[in-house]
């Protein structure tokens, strides 16, 4: 397995750890305000360098005692065939783990959460069913993404459900809907947009929700989460 990047230290990807990141390289969304375009775009993901799992497993190895755990974010984790083989090792070596994932891929999860491999999963929603097409190009059957929600709540395992309040992708009215659809749930994230660097060009130009009116939003619907806030 390949890495498109290894962040050595963070106190902010994993709630209440000292973790570090990876970042999996290839994504079946196409999220016009993803941030990540080189960790997305074929292009641009050969121009990318890679870090071997090998290279990960020894840093991992040698910060043991000092790191309490790794996330797993991308990209799309959830493609990639032999994650399952380096959760094991991640595993074994006796880290926390925490896996960011957009939902696609329910059976892998199944699987994950069968053989107790990670402590807490991050789950993109991205919009309401309605609206997927608009980041997944009609490739992802809407079914998965509420199949994939349902797994996490019945997980036992530590989660949160987060959206990214992007223009054209989601209104005020979407994410009252997502929230009849995830409720009631741990814990629900809303994510201001940010257009500084953008898959799709233009969007760097849009503007998203306030932040005034998203805090409005969340105290709307605080009381169907134990956790709910604007990050």
């Amino acid at each position: 397995m390949f890495f498109g990047g290894l962040q050595k230290t963070t106190l902010v990807d994993y709630p209440g750890k000292v973790a570090a990141t990876v970042f999996t390289v290839g994504c079946n969304f196409r999220c016009p305000y993803c941030h990540n375009p080189e960790l997305v775009l074929p292009d641009l993901i050969k121009k990318q360098p890679q870090i071997s799992e090998e290279e990960v497993i020894n840093f991992l190895s040698e910060r043991r005692g000092l790191l309490e755990g790794l996330c797993i974010t991308g990209g799309e984790p959830t493609l990639h065939q032999d994650l399952i083989n380096f959760l094991e090792k991640v595993k074994a070596l006796g880290y926390s783990i925490k896996l960011d994932s957009n939902g696609s891929q329910p059976q892998v999860l199944k699987e994950i959460f069968h053989k107790k491999l990670i402590d807490y999963i991050a789950m993109d929603v991205k919009t309401v069913p309605q609206k997927y097409h608009l980041v997944t190009l009609n490739q992802i059957p809407a079914e998965n993404i509420l199949e994939s929600i349902n797994l996490i709540k019945e997980s036992g395992i530590d989660y949160e459900f987060r959206t990214t309040v992007a223009p054209e992708i989601v209104t005020k009215e979407d994410i009252f809907q997502i929230v009849e659809l995830i409720k009631p749930a741990r814990a629900y994230f809303l994510q201001p947009f940010k257009g500084i660097k953008t898959l799709e060009p233009r969007f760097t130009q849009l503007k998203g929700i306030s932040e005034e009116e998203l805090k409005e939003i969340i105290t709307q619907i605080k009381p169907f989460f134990k956790e709910c806030a604007l990050r």
